[in-house]
């Protein structure tokens, strides 16, 4: 059977091409290439990769056992308010330079607890540009590493398997703003 070429332009393909992540099985999200959140967009939660100079810093809980990025629910905050805070509480990172890599819109899944299933909400992904990095006070909640960009990677990517594109994203702009002399 040939392909009629008259009707292929009325084709309209049944899959879209979007790869959807699950998050911790509460979440399904979509990546979405854009460097401005949308207008009222539903902000709950936030991460942000943290470097300056040839070092990446990862941050987790006193005594914990895995090293992160920033993350966490955003609360009443704007979103880059609270990366901001949230990397100088973690990581003694005074941010430099913050720029939106991109987002995920999430759709929560019948696992989810916390909200109704359906419900839709949207996680920015930051790059964060430390202009200076200070000890944390004595009796933080937080610890603190810094690890050079290669072992920094490395780590992201193993604590975010599903997020290796879009942290190959922020290391790519970060390379970039170093390479103009903006990092």
């Amino acid at each position: 059977m040939g392909v009629d070429l008259m009707n292929l332009p009325a084709y309209e393909p049944r899959w879209p091409g979007a790869i959807e992540l699950n998050l911790q099985d509460q979440w399904r999200a979509r990546w979405v290439d854009e460097q401005e959140l949308p207008e009222n967009a539903p902000v709950s939660w936030a991460y942000a990769m943290v470097c300056m100079g040839d070092n990446g810093y990862a941050t987790r809980t006193r005594g914990g056992t895995r090293w992160e990025m920033i993350e966490g629910p955003t609360g009443d905050q704007q979103p880059e308010a609270f990366v901001k805070q949230a990397a100088i509480e973690r990581m003694g990172a005074a941010a430099g330079r913050l720029e939106l890599i991109g987002f995920f819109e999430c759709k929560a899944t019948r696992h989810n607890t916390e909200v109704k299933q359906g419900t839709i909400t949207v996680r920015p992904f930051y790059l964060v540009v430390a202009k200076k990095v200070t000890d944390l006070p004595e009796g933080s909640a937080y610890e603190r590493r810094r690890m050079r960009m290669a072992e920094f990677m490395v780590a992201m990517r193993a604590r975010y398997p599903e997020f290796e594109d879009y942290i190959g994203k922020s290391a790519s702009r970060y390379a970039i703003l170093r390479a103009k002399g903006e990092a």
